[in-house]
């Protein structure tokens, strides 16, 4: 078990892993968590280890996300190729992680993997305290479609930001320019639904939006979100791809990858 403070080599702990490991050190706000590292013996072996690493994390839930060494490079993101697992309880923990390495032998991970004719490598799991998002979604830290290097672009939705990454739903879509700093546009979505995690069953279920047509992110949170987007191209040295949540007003970042679509 490595502690994600402790994440570097991305041969150890994958991509995704090592860049959430680096932003850690660097005081951003990441959920903490641990890595089950893809050069670990059979996962079955580790079950005291990893109960022992998610008892001391002093979590009620985590979320469990793949971290191949052949994921989130600049060449190719394998974004929503692996499966993800959010508001994992203790006693099902294990068998999340197992689920989640052997997602890398799915159709849908192979097929991609073909495509793109590469290989996702061995495959760490990341285990992180589960955020339970007011509001999630995307962010880009150059226009993905116009290739602008001067505009930011966020999508922003309810609930887990899983339904946006899913395609499930539609979410606000806002503009930001860097220079001169502004919003330039903002599109609000309508949304009658959002993904959640239910006390009464225990489950993350679609949940009914009680304001479904207001803007989901204030002014003041937007700019923020591209502030941070910008800083975290600085940090890594190319642009990102971000996947984010606000929780009770603060800003956490769960996800940053190279966009891979402007190589």
């Amino acid at each position: 078990m490595i502690p994600l403070s402790d994440a570097y080599a991305a041969d150890t702990v994958g991509g995704k892993a090592a860049a959430l490991g680096s932003l850690l050190r660097a005081d951003c706000r990441i959920p903490d968590g641990f890595v089950v590292a893809a050069r670990e013996p059979a996962l079955e072996s580790l079950e005291p280890a990893i109960l022992d690493a998610f008892d001391k994390l002093g979590a009620r839930r985590v979320a469990i996300r793949s971290s191949a060494t052949g994921e989130d490079s600049r060449k190719a993101a394998w974004a929503g190729q692996l499966d993800t697992f959010l508001n994992v309880s203790r006693d099902t923990l294990l068998e999340h992680i197992v689920r989640c390495v052997a997602s890398a032998d799915s159709a849908r991970a192979q097929a991609y993997a073909a495509q793109k004719n590469l290989a996702a490598g061995k495959v760490a799991v990341i285990v992180q305290t589960m955020i339970d998002s007011d509001v999630s979604g995307v962010c880009f830290s150059v226009h993905p479609v116009a290739r602008d290097d001067n505009q930011v672009v966020i999508e922003a939705a309810y609930g887990l930001g899983e339904a946006v990454v899913s395609g499930e739903i539609t979410p606000d879509s806002y503009v930001v320019s860097r220079q001169p700093r502004s919003i330039i546009s903002c599109t609000v979505a309508h949304q009658a639904k959002s993904l959640r995690f239910s006390e009464s069953s225990h489950k993350t279920t679609w949940q009914v939006t009680v304001e479904p047509s207001a803007q989901k992110l204030s002014d003041p949170q937007i700019l923020e979100l591209a502030d941070t987007a910008v800083g975290l191209e600085a940090h890594f040295g190319y642009p990102v791809d971000v996947e984010w949540a606000f929780y009770n007003g603060k800003l956490y970042i769960l996800q940053s990858r190279p966009i891979t679509t402007l190589q």
